[in-house]
């Protein structure tokens, strides 16, 4: 059930919860964390923060609620995040070794027996997700079975468990969207791995019921309003149709459309549209244009383009503070345009120096300046293999890695020396995470940028594994 900070703002750092204020009674959450990355850990509901919990001196933690809203609940430790079901009465523990954080999470006490029925499932419906790739090989009526019976598996062991442990209507509820959204997930996801994104779908190829699912989706269900997979399968299932509306808008001005661009303004306009005229709570549908219209922003290259979305934005947003963000973000934007100066920020290398980046900079060569996670293990490795490569291939070309994350030096040192082996002498931490990643804003961790030798910034946003960057390492 873990999924990565820095991707799931969907569901903390920007997502909106007016729930219910009832007050039920009283719960128990506490833990042990085996090797922890940091000395805390952060409890969250929805995007409010509950309590900072601090290990003691055995790696335990714990927190008392009087009165408990029930509901999907967070804690936070070294960049990972953990969901958990809490409702009145539970006392729950926990334990989990960093090193191996899916894998070796145990609930028990009292409210442990749906929590960990809930990891399992998540567990094995990511496995089967990705499964789901190679059956997207497959021709859609075929797809569409194979779907159907791992589904039809997961429901009559979801009952089967229900009727050993009676559980309450808020349970059932979780489970089953666990279920059916990855189910729908799935689906939404077929079309473009089976056919590639570059052609308007044609729908007559499918069975007749093939979209049915769609017919059933709640686009404002407040119960899974701070759900991930809800939340993800409705970014998805929001893509698809105004990719569906897109291709149907300017084929009546288009003969042949050769490529389906992503950042196409007109798409990103009909998106913000649909999700203003289908998401009716309020809450939720401030947030998803809000998502759409940052991620807009932060890939866009276009100043015209990036204002209308903007604009289009304002319009249909009700939430002062997403407003607030927005303009935020979208001023910070303007200031790393290609041409302006390089911020300068506070950084650590690894060798134990306090630096400004600046100072790193200037070293008479033009810079790239990737960034990782904790959390996002694979991207570490792999973009320390592709700079490690970019390096032979550009000498003339400095590359220096930076950790996004507020965790100890123990903890970023074992990542790169312990586990990794890399070369010290590349590497670098914020010394003021938080501040530093608005300031650059860094929301997509696959982000490079790159800068002259006079701190002239020559790209603030091309994907560390895309041509582009190779391009503008020709360039230079």
């Amino acid at each position: 059930m873990k999924q990565i900070l820095f991707f799931v703002s969907v569901l903390i750092v920007l997502s909106c919860n007016d729930r219910s204020n009832t007050n039920l009674g009283g719960a128990f959450i506490g833990g042990e964390i085996i090797n922890p990355n940091n000395d805390y850990v952060v409890l969250y509901d929805a995007n409010i923060v509950i309590d900072t919990l601090y290990l003691d001196q055995q790696n335990r933690f714990s927190h008392t609620f009087k009165n408990l809203k029930p509901g999907l609940h967070s804690f936070v430790h070294g960049g990972e995040i953990q969901v958990v079901l809490l409702e009145p009465q539970d006392s729950i523990m926990i334990r989990l070794n960093t090193l191996d954080f899916d894998e070796s999470l145990v609930f028990s006490g009292h409210g442990a027996k749906k929590n960990n029925y809930l990891v399992n499932l998540s567990n094995t419906l990511e496995a089967e997700f990705r499964k789901s790739f190679e059956y997207s090989r497959l021709d859609p009526k075929t797809f569409q079975a194979k779907l159907d019976s791992i589904k039809d598996i997961k429901f009559t062991k979801f009952q089967s468990f229900n009727d050993k442990h009676p559980n309450s209507k808020l349970f059932k509820t979780i489970a089953s969207s666990y279920i059916d959204y990855n189910y729908y997930t799935s689906k939404e996801l077929y079309s473009s791995r089976h056919f590639g994104n570059n052609v308007s779908i044609d729908h007559s190829l499918f069975p007749d019921n093939f979209y049915d699912f769609r017919k059933k989706v709640d686009y404002s269900n407040k119960a899974l309003e701070d759900f991930y997979h809800y939340n993800n399968f409705l970014f998805l299932h929001f893509n698809n149709l105004a990719r569906d509306r897109y291709f149907e808008t300017i084929s009546k001005t288009q003969k042949h459309i050769t490529q389906f661009n992503r950042q196409a303004v007109d798409f990103n306009l009909i998106k913000l549209e649909l999700m203003d005229s289908l998401v009716t709570n309020k809450a939720m549908k401030n947030n998803l244009i809000k998502i759409v219209t940052r991620n807009f922003l932060s890939n866009s290259s276009s100043t015209k383009d990036s204002e209308t979305i903007y604009n289009s934005f304002l319009a249909k947003s009700s939430d002062e503070e997403g407003i607030k963000y927005i303009n935020l973000f979208y001023d910070t934007l303007k200031r790393l345009k290609p041409g302006k100066k390089f911020p300068d920020l506070l950084i650590i290398s690894a060798l134990d120096k306090d630096n400004s980046i600046n100072q790193v900079i200037l070293n008479n060569k033009p810079t790239v300046i990737y960034f990782w996670s904790n959390a996002i293990k694979s991207h570490f490795i792999n973009s320390h293999k592709k700079a490690n490569k970019l390096r032979e291939e550009y000498p003339d070309v400095n590359f220096i890695a930076i950790n996004i994350n507020g965790n100890s030096d123990y903890i970023w040192k074992r990542m790169l020396l312990n586990l990794h082996k890399y070369d010290l002498d590349y590497e670098y931490k914020f010394k003021n995470p938080e501040f530093a990643r608005r300031i650059l804003a860094l929301t997509n961790i696959s982000k490079v940028m790159v800068v002259d030798k006079d701190l002239t910034i020559i790209s603030s946003n091309i994907n560390m594994f895309s041509k582009d960057l190779v391009n503008v390492l020709d360039k230079l």
